[in-house]
């Protein structure tokens, strides 16, 4: 099995082959197109995408527990069911979190782009990295959404895009007080389905084991494939994380030997001193320039790997809802059979009273009709992640190799560019002892 596409290439087990004069999908959006500031981020004509979006100007609103920094969201399309090819809206955090959550609800079997993680400490003391951080992060996220096949067509998103503060905040209390309902008409059928259900269901609540045997084994080996790349993933970043801090560290100490030994100089006199002074200026200057491409290090590694960790968990996740709606569905067929076993023992009592045999006979029928709901949720939620699936796999191969590509760029200019200011100072050091020795 190939670990950048499990699923291979061809039809079998993978998504339907495009229609005749379908273009392909397009590929992800690189990370850097999204989270670096780009220059040429004012006007200019949409690319390839149907959708340009910018997450700008974060402005941090009120103060202590109760702060929150809020964004320009800015976005054109060419999408036709946009009132306005060009949107301007002001969200904070929270809208982009409703945003993920609805189209979650909204889209099972959907592996939708995963939100930042949030971060308690830094929240609170909103320092300007962790503004920007976020800043970037949710710009990714909400191109992710925007770039999605499934996704962008969203009425949920253009709500996001397009709406002004006042009807968005309807609209999320509208959703909240509706879900709340739903909820509450969800818990008393479910609470009724479940007293029925008995051993049968009890057996199957041991889960894993019991879904197994009936789930393709080929996905049984992508789901547990990408459990240990979620594993292994969440060790490379928190490595990335290290690498970071590590050359962090080493620029902070060559800025701060600069400035040491400039001190130094002050004490010499002459050749001596001007070395000295020479080794100082070389220092600082290669700590500013270093400074710069670490901040590219954390934007073009550390944080798409990050990215890549929460991406897998989303998988993942989206993996646990398949195996629920299996669950579910068997669930409902071993109810089914309890519910007929027990009209079947009615009808062959002599003398049974015809209410319960009512009963028991509609009892069947509602069994019936929930083994029929549970079978095509279960059925659709396969079809549409097995799609996903190849997808995803696909845009993270591309991205993986982003990724490194970007890691060895910068560690190249790093080394590069080190290796060019020690030698400019060692034939500036040699210039100031020649000219010594010459006097």
């Amino acid at each position: 099995m190939d670990p950048l596409n499990p699923f291979g290439t061809g039809s079998a087990g993978g998504a339907a082959a495009a229609a005749p004069g379908t273009p392909p999908p397009g590929p992800p959006p690189p990370y850097d197109s999204v989270v670096m500031a780009a220059a040429a981020a004012g006007a200019g004509e949409p690319g390839p995408q149907d959708f340009e979006i910018l997450v700008t100007d974060p402005v941090k609103q009120g103060e202590g527990v109760s702060a929150f920094v809020s964004y320009k969201v800015r976005s054109r399309t060419n999408l036709p069911q946009y009132a306005r090819p060009s949107n301007e809206v002001i969200r904070r955090f929270r809208d982009f979190a409703w945003l993920h959550e609805k189209l979650a609800e909204e889209n099972r079997g959907v592996i939708v782009p995963p939100l930042p993680e949030k971060n308690a400490v830094a929240k609170f003391t909103m320092g300007t990295d962790f503004i920007e951080d976020r800043r970037r992060a949710l710009q990714v996220f909400i191109n992710r959404v925007a770039s999605h096949p499934a996704l962008k067509p969203s009425r949920t998103l253009q709500r996001f895009l397009e709406s002004n503060e006042d009807e968005f905040a309807f609209e999320v209390a509208r959703s909240a007080a509706a879900a709340g309902g739903g909820a509450k008409k969800r818990l008393e059928g479910a609470v009724g389905w479940i007293k029925g259900l008995g051993a049968a269901t009890t057996s199957l609540v041991a889960g894993k084991a019991s879904t197994d045997g009936a789930e393709d084994p080929e996905y049984v080996k992508v789901r547990d494939y990408l459990a240990q790349l979620e594993s292994h993933l969440g060790e490379a970043a928190r490595q990335a994380g290290r690498l970071v801090a590590k050359e962090t560290e080493l620029t902070d100490a060559l800025g701060e030997f600069g400035q040491s030994v400039e001190k130094l100089g002050r004490l010499e006199e002459g050749n001596v001193a001007e070395a000295f002074q020479q080794l100082a200026s070389k220092a600082q200057a290669m700590s500013e320039s270093r400074r710069a491409q670490v901040t590219q290090l954390a934007a073009r590694f550390e944080a798409p790997i990050r990215e890549a960790v929460r991406f897998v968990r989303a998988a993942v996740n989206v993996c646990t809802d398949r195996g629920n709606a299996l669950a579910a569905m068997q669930g409902a067929k071993h109810d089914l059979d309890s519910k007929k076993v027990r009209y079947a023992k009615l009808r062959g009592t002599p003398g049974s009273p015809s209410d319960k045999l009512l009963e028991a006979e509609r009892d069947v029928t509602e069994a019936e009709a929930r083994v029929r709901d549970t079978r095509i949720s279960y059925e659709e939620l396969v079809a549409r992640l097995t799609e996903e699936l190849n997808r995803f796999q696909k845009e993270r191969a591309a991205d993986t190799n982003a990724l490194l590509r970007d890691l060895a760029l910068v560690q190249a200019s790093l080394a590069a560019d080190g290796a060019k200011g020690w030698s400019a100072l060692l034939s500036e050091l040699q210039a100031i002892q020649g000219a010594g020795g010459a006097s």
